[in-house]
């Protein structure tokens, strides 16, 4: 079964004073922590075996995750000193507990996803690398937030930002991705002292490593920046 990353590295600077006290994935959502939740997906969908990647609190984080045996799951936690330098920085983190031959599922501690989303990620594997995107933006609360993509017709990405001007997808923050990535953070690392995945990502797309779109629309998902999405994440929780 694939390995997955999940990235819980920040700082979570919009809820503060918040997180000036706890790690952001220790957030309670509902009746547990936001990592909980995540680790619990994951688990449901079949993976079972995780690297977290932490930075900010990460003692505190470390003290909360354990081994994974309460999760019934093998988990490692590696740490990321430069986690102020972005999310690309620490992914290049966990390289060292990959094979190089091995594909993984990448998500992130502060998204909160279905289990469907996962299972067809990895249930597309041969198609990796490959981004999950939802194709109803509508559906967003701050769609003008949102990583921004471009699918073409043969359901490939072809641009991939915050801010381009045509596109017809967003970005989940779920990926499958082949070791090739390391290979374009280490390549882009030297030139840019904040580096984020999707930076690095479009950089593979231009240097002409395909990127399949695995279209999860209808799926729920969302990720936790604001308080308002403390209470909106809590509301849909107790209705599901």
């Amino acid at each position: 079964m694939v390995k997955a990353i999940i990235i819980a590295a920040g700082l979570g600077k919009r809820l503060l004073p918040l997180t000036s006290m706890q790690p952001k994935p220790l957030i309670q959502i509902g009746d547990k922590p936001l990592i909980h939740h995540v680790l619990n997906t994951l688990r449901k969908a079949g993976v079972k075996n995780c690297i977290i990647v932490t930075g900010y609190m990460e003692q505190a984080f470390r003290k909360y995750i354990g081994n994974g045996a309460r999760f019934n799951m093998r988990i490692q936690c590696c740490y990321n000193p430069f986690y102020n330098k972005g999310n690309a920085i620490s992914l290049k983190t966990a390289e060292k507990l990959l094979d190089k031959n091995e594909k993984f599922l990448l998500t992130m501690a502060d998204h909160l996803v279905s289990e469907e989303m996962i299972r067809k990620a990895v249930k597309n594997m041969h198609h990796a690398p490959l981004l999950c995107v939802d194709k109803q933006p509508d559906k967003l609360s701050r769609i003008d937030e949102a990583t921004k993509v471009l699918v073409d017709t043969q359901g490939y990405v072809r641009n991939i930002g915050k801010n381009i001007k045509l596109w017809n997808a967003v970005d989940t923050g779920v990926f499958l991705f082949t070791y090739r990535i390391f290979e374009i953070i280490n390549l882009m690392n030297p030139k840019h002292p904040f580096l984020t995945i999707t930076q690095c990502v479009k950089k593979m797309i231009n240097v002409g490593v395909p990127l399949w779109a695995c279209d999860v629309s209808g799926n729920f998902w969302m990720d936790i920046d604001t308080w308002d999405d403390i209470v909106l994440a809590e509301q849909v929780l107790r209705s599901s």
